[in-house]
């Protein structure tokens, strides 16, 4: 059995629907994650993923990546 962790997560720098979609597919690309939501408005995202494949670290470090601070 699965069991699957929800986070919240806050990013700063996102200004437009182009900044949402490369937080999107940056998170996205993490093995483990099953699903996100990024709310540009909120400044979040909501990360679904298995905690026995990745982490909130590796999660935000992805982020990180995309040019954002998490």
């Amino acid at each position: 059995m699965i069991i699957m962790t929800e986070i919240k997560i806050k990013i700063e720098g996102m200004m437009c629907g182009h900044c949402q979609a490369s937080v999107t597919k940056a998170i996205a690309s993490v093995k483990g994650v099953s699903a996100t939501t990024v709310n540009l408005a909120g400044k979040e995202a909501t990360v679904t993923y298995d905690p026995k494949i990745t982490n909130v670290d590796a999660i935000k470090a992805a982020i990180v990546e995309a040019g954002y601070k998490a």
